[in-house]
């Protein structure tokens, strides 16, 4: 099968999305032909296309030159590539977490009466007052009709699946819930865990809602708590919360390290007290299924999309409840039994959303919509 993947950003730029691209396509090019074309944005002294041979495939990567502009990287080479490509794709594979990208592919597949896929990471909300005046038009006018033209839709969970279908007027029937993929391989063995730290992993975005971590954690402090936090990504609003941290006074309890690779990620879930997700909206976060592979207790917001993938795995909170988040990690915190039953749970969960079923169910779905 030749298989097109098309995605605004990828590795070694950090997301999630990024991360779910990049193991679908690996994963695929064992036995199909596949290209993914993305951008260059975040990916400095890497070649602009890598070729890595698959058992009976092959997976190949080329970062378009692009400019960056309000948050979405444009790539004015992305219409001749899906129009020239050779051989014909059976279908292309968009993944929607940016703007123009998704709308470049629905052309481009009907101008060459190619199948494609639309798969939603995330449902976009207005970051700022800009963004509530000119979002719901652009959903309405724009990216409505291009979710409603894919001759499939992709959502991580049920919640999402209504919410698409919901907003954007989507045909139930052509809208498939294929929940993210997490390597359950790969988790470290069993070690002794601390019970005095939490951890966020993630890309430092207004999204992921680390303020109200940090205010959590204060509010820990000044009931004589002994906690510390590792804050382990990147991200935009790295500096502001680096100063609320100061304005804080957790200078000695809060660590911002940055980046770290997969291996220093995996050997954190394995030590750390609990994971925290406080985001103030989400797809099906990666980190949320790699901490659950961990074994890792979790504390997160009580968004629908986490309850559903978490189930009885993740301690969920309403973070916009005054206080309500710091109970609920010193609960975490001082709770043996508790910390033990959301482990086990977690280990059990993470079970179902292996990879090598996931890519299946991809696959299949591109056998349903070729008609095979």
């Amino acid at each position: 099968m030749e298989i097109v993947q098309v995605v605004a950003l990828y590795p070694p730029h950090l997301g999630g999305q990024e991360a779910v691209v990049e193991q679908l396509a690996t994963r695929q090019a064992q036995r199909h032909r596949v290209t993914v074309y993305t951008s260059d944005v975040g990916a400095e002294g890497q070649l602009r296309t890598e070729e890595h041979p698959g058992r009976a495939g092959s997976l190949r990567v080329v970062r378009l030159r692009a400019a960056w502009l309000a948050n979405t990287p444009l790539m004015p080479g992305l219409v001749a590539r899906l129009l020239t490509h050779t051989p014909r794709p059976d279908v292309i594979h968009v993944h929607t977490g940016q703007a123009f990208v998704p709308e470049i592919v629905a052309l481009a597949a009907t101008l060459r009466r190619t199948r494609y896929v639309a798969h939603q990471h995330l449902v976009l909300r207005p970051s700022s007052r800009l963004g509530r005046l000119l979002l719901p038009a652009y959903f309405r006018l724009v990216f409505g009709p291009v979710l409603r033209r894919a001759d499939r839709v992709i959502c991580l969970t049920a919640a999402m699946r209504d919410e698409v279908v919901h907003t954007f007027g989507v045909d139930p029937a052509r809208v498939a819930v294929i929940a993210n993929g997490v390597d359950t391989t790969g988790v470290p063995a069993a070690r002794p865990r601390r019970t005095d730290e939490l951890l966020f992993v993630g890309r430092l975005a207004v999204q992921k809602n680390v303020e109200a971590l940090l205010h959590a954690t204060a509010a820990l402090r000044a009931q004589g708590r002994d906690v510390r936090v590792r804050i382990i990504g990147d991200g935009p609003e790295r500096r502001r919360l680096q100063d609320l941290t100061d304005r804080l006074a957790l200078g000695d309890t809060v660590a911002f390290e940055g980046r770290r690779d997969r291996a220093e990620i995996q050997d954190a879930y394995a030590r750390t007290t609990a994971l925290v997700l406080p985001s103030t909206h989400e797809g099906m976060p990666l980190v949320l299924l790699e901490a659950m592979a961990a074994g890792t207790p979790v504390v997160a917001a009580a968004l629908p999309e986490i309850v559903e993938v978490g189930g009885d795995a993740v301690l969920t909170v309403d973070v916009a409840a005054p206080g309500a988040l710091a109970g609920a990690l010193g609960r975490v915190l001082d709770d043996v039994p508790l910390r033990s039953r959301l482990a086990a749970a977690a280990a059990a969960r993470a079970r179902a959303y292996a990879w090598p079923a996931v890519t299946a169910s991809v696959e299949g779905l591109y056998a349903e919509v070729l008609g095979r």
